[in-house]
């Protein structure tokens, strides 16, 4: 390849790099704000339970626990994503049924 055409495509995946880390950023700040709106009792009894239920499972369930928590932490996320590519599916269909018409 030429020079010119390899410094366009170094340009072009710097634009993507910039996008998908303003996306990264715009991501994290909504997580940011969606735990700052629960309430701080929430945060604690959850933390609490969770710190209860990997003390009484001993080593091999504490990591069987993990395990399942980092899946649906990943399933977590994929539903966010897949949210934010539909454009909020979830308003559509609340939308959709308290008018009963068709989602769009």
């Amino acid at each position: 390849m030429p020079r010119k055409q390899l410094i366009e495509n170094i340009r072009q995946l710097d634009g993507k790099l910039s996008l998908e880390q303003s996306l990264l950023k715009l991501n994290g700040r909504e997580r940011v704000a969606y735990l700052r709106s629960l309430s701080p009792w929430i945060l604690i009894g959850a933390g609490a339970a969770g710190g209860i239920a990997l003390g009484l499972l001993g080593s091999s369930g504490r990591s069987r626990l993990v395990s399942a928590s980092m899946t649906g932490m990943h399933l977590w996320r994929l539903k966010s994503l897949a949210s934010t590519l539909t454009g909020g599916g979830e308003a559509e269909v609340a939308d959709a049924v308290a008018t009963g018409g068709d989602i769009v």
